[in-house]
């Protein structure tokens, strides 16, 4: 089933398997192939994807391929384009397309449905110690890195800012990738940036070893008033001190979901949700960030739109399905 794009020049294969022949007694098959959207080739999305590949892979017969790709937002045009077939993406990004907003308003994308949600991808508000800043209000003149031009955490930002009472209006806005603001953070040409991604980051851990750098909470009004305008966010704390900050950060999170073309075969969709939490543990010991995945609750920030071979397992499971 894969379709042949320039993205196939990015595609790196994910077929790999964990020693020896796969075995597929009692597990259901796949014999297709399909491209699956990730992010950048050193972030977790890329990371994420490669292991969710190689279980799916190893327990179906499928061959799945990761693609580095520009992230949430190029993966859901992509998906628009039928360029590929699964795709890892943002809560906040998924109900965005599903919309029409945002990035999305010239017109919705809704040719794709909700697998699983995986894990939390924090918004990080990473400031030069230099700069003075110990709180979001305190960005005001500063120069502020919001994220690359229509990503989804340079919306994030454009939600925090406002919760705050601020626009762009009240800062230095400046678009940058995520490892472009760690070089501009490092090379004092910016005071602080957002991000949103898994905890932790390795662009943060790497600026963190400077010492040189802190990571700002929102406090827990803003969060309490984010939560209710934003039903798409999760309150998320660090549960340790990876960045060597002395202090925990308090702050919102999105989910990271794999989502799959509606015209995906609703059989295969349900031999890859069975592939991944009949073997979570196997997952688990390939990336850590699988520990976030449970089927106490597969569903956190998607409200619905999930693909019928997804629902269909979880059904089986006894899992009640949102909105379907």
């Amino acid at each position: 089933m894969m379709r042949k794009s320039v993205w196939m020049a990015l595609a790196v294969s994910a077929a790999l398997f964990l020693g020896g022949p796969a075995s597929f007694a009692g597990e259901h098959k796949i014999s297709g192939s399909f491209l699956m959207g990730t992010g950048s080739a050193t972030g977790n999305y890329y990371a994420f994807g490669s292991a969710l590949a190689q279980v799916i892979n190893r327990h179906t017969g499928a061959n799945i391929t990761v693609s580095s790709t520009g992230g949430s937002v190029e993966n859901v045009r992509l998906l628009k384009k039928a360029d590929i077939e699964l795709a890892l993406v943002q809560t906040d990004v998924n109900s965005y397309a599903l919309d029409g907003v945002e990035q999305f308003a010239d017109g919705a994308v809704n040719n794709f449905s909700a697998i699983t949600a995986c894990y939390p991808e924090m918004v990080q508000i990473v400031v030069s110690k230099a700069s003075g800043i110990k709180s979001v209000p305190d960005m005001r003149g500063k120069r502020i890195c919001v994220g690359a031009v229509g990503s989804g955490y340079e919306v994030a930002a454009r939600q925090i800012l406002g919760i705050y009472g601020m626009t762009y209006d009240d800062i230095d806005e400046r678009f940058l990738s995520q490892s472009e603001a760690k070089n501009a953070l490092q090379d004092d040409q910016i005071d602080a940036f957002f991000m949103c991604s898994g905890y932790p980051n390795a662009n943060v851990t790497e600026l963190s070893l400077t010492g040189k750098i802190d990571v700002i909470s929102i406090d827990d009004g803003h969060i309490w008033l984010l939560l209710e305008k934003y039903p798409f966010y999760a309150e998320y704390a660090t549960p340790d001190d990876q960045y060597k900050l002395g202090h925990p950060v308090n702050s919102v999170a999105v989910m990271s979901m794999l989502v799959a073309l509606k015209e995906l075969g609703e059989d295969d969709v349900y031999a890859i949700t069975e592939a991944i939490y009949e073997n979570l543990g196997e997952l688990r010991g390939v990336n850590r960030k699988a520990e976030h995945m449970s089927l106490e609750n597969p569903f956190r920030g998607i409200p619905g739109n999930i693909h019928p071979g997804a629902a269909r397992f979880y059904k089986e499971k006894g899992i009640e399905i949102p909105n379907m």
